[in-house]
């Protein structure tokens, strides 16, 4: 049982990348899961023979468990140690809740959280065989900070904090733990060009829509490119997971991210009208 081996989805790019070559390099048996025919080149650059490279689609029942089967075979009776269900996205379902289109509104909950809850399910007899096991869910810290146009994804992201904490209590008598990491704004392929995206995000909307809400969610908008442009580098939140599987007792969530450290010290000491009023100001919103 010395072995370490993990399964981590979302790992061609990002943080899913990173995290999935630091611990290769620490000697983990890594089980990276990729979309099917997605290019890993960057992902197996100077990797040991220990990363196996699994396809998987979160949103494909098929494939979730033909992967749960290849790592099955692989790790034989010992089981899994580590689950990272890092896959997700953020650009879709994006806007103001008025306007955003309702199949949008389905497509990301079916991958941020009915993938999540798809590969944990099938991964969990994995886990369960090998014992005192570690789960990583990768929340936001959009779940502190309600940021205005990303309110589908930060629905998402709570889903995924109430799904962490009820798998703790679930797998608690296991001895099973379930962490959730909330990460700042982190420089990937999803973050790129931040001015472009949102500006696609506003010609989504309706007329009537952007007439209502454009204008004054300006300042907002600014705020947001802001962060993203000064967003972490992957390697500062994959630290904070490898920390969320090693560490002898796991909290049940820890923010990553420089902009997100002092949140939870913000929160404890501010009511939630105080600090919403600091959020508001931060964005450049004023309550009529």
């Amino acid at each position: 049982m010395n072995r370490k081996t993990v399964f981590i989805t979302g790992a061609a790019t990002g943080i899913g990348m990173v995290t999935a070559q630091k611990l290769d390099q620490m000697g983990w048996y890594v089980f990276a899961g990729v979309l099917p025919g997605q290019n890993t080149d960057a992902l197996t650059r100077q990797v040991s023979e220990r990363l196996t490279v699994v396809p998987v689609d979160i949103t494909d029942e098929t494939t979730v468990k033909q992967a749960a089967a290849i790592v099955q075979q692989l790790v034989g009776h010992e089981g899994l140690s580590a689950l990272i269900n890092n896959a997700g996205v953020a650009n879709i379902g994006s806007g103001v809740l008025e306007g955003v289109a309702m199949d949008e509104v389905r497509r990301l909950f079916e991958i941020n959280v009915f993938g999540t809850l798809r590969v944990t399910q099938a991964f969990l007899p994995l886990l369960h065989q090998y014992g005192k096991a570690r789960i990583v869910n990768m929340s936001s810290g959009a779940v502190r900070v309600p940021v205005p146009g990303a309110g589908i994804y930060m629905m998402t992201k709570s889903a995924i904090e109430a799904f962490t904490k009820t798998l703790r209590m679930e797998l608690a008598p296991f001895g099973i733990t379930a962490t959730a990491i909330e990460p700042g704004a982190v420089r990937t392929p999803m973050t790129h060009n931040a001015e472009q995206n949102l500006q696609k995000d506003w010609e989504k909307m309706s007329a009537a829509i952007r007439q209502k809400y454009e204008q004054v969610l300006q300042p907002a908008n600014k705020s947001l490119v802001k962060q993203i442009k000064a967003a972490n580098p992957p390697e500062a939140i994959a630290g904070v997971i490898i920390h969320a599987l090693t560490v002898a007792n796991p909290k049940p969530r820890y923010v990553a991210g420089k902009e997100v450290r002092f949140l939870p010290l913000a929160q404890r000491l501010l009511s939630e009208t105080a600090f919403e009023n600091v959020l508001l100001k931060q964005f450049g919103l004023k309550r009529q």
